[in-house]
C-alpha cells in the first residue's frame, strides 16, 4: 500500500511511539481543527503532523498522538 509519509517521517513515528508496550495500527498525515469557543464554526490550531492509532498492549486501550514531523523538529 502506497504511504504519504516518507521513511524518515516513518523513523520520527517509530521514535515517538516505544514499540515494547504499543502496537501502531495505523498512521495518516493530519491538520487539527477545534470548535471552539464558537461551537458552530472550525478553526485551525496551527497544529499538523502525523497522526498515529496506537494499541497500548499493557492495558488494553486504543489511543491516538499528534507527532510532529515537520522539518524543523528534526535534530541534527
Amino acid at each position: 500500500m502506497p504511504s504519504v509519509l516518507s521513511d524518515d517521517d516513518k523513523e520520527i513515528v517509530r521514535r515517538m511511539v516505544p514499540k515494547a508496550s504499543n502496537k501502531i495500527q495505523a498512521v495518516a498525515v493530519a491538520r487539527l481543527y477545534i470548535a471552539y469557543p464558537n461551537r458552530s464554526k472550525w478553526t485551525n490550531t496551527g497544529f499538523e503532523g502525523a497522526v498515529v492509532l496506537c494499541n497500548d498492549l499493557i492495558g488494553n486501550t486504543y489511543w491516538l498522538k499528534l507527532v510532529d514531523i515537520s522539518v524543523s523538529n528534526l535534530c541534527t
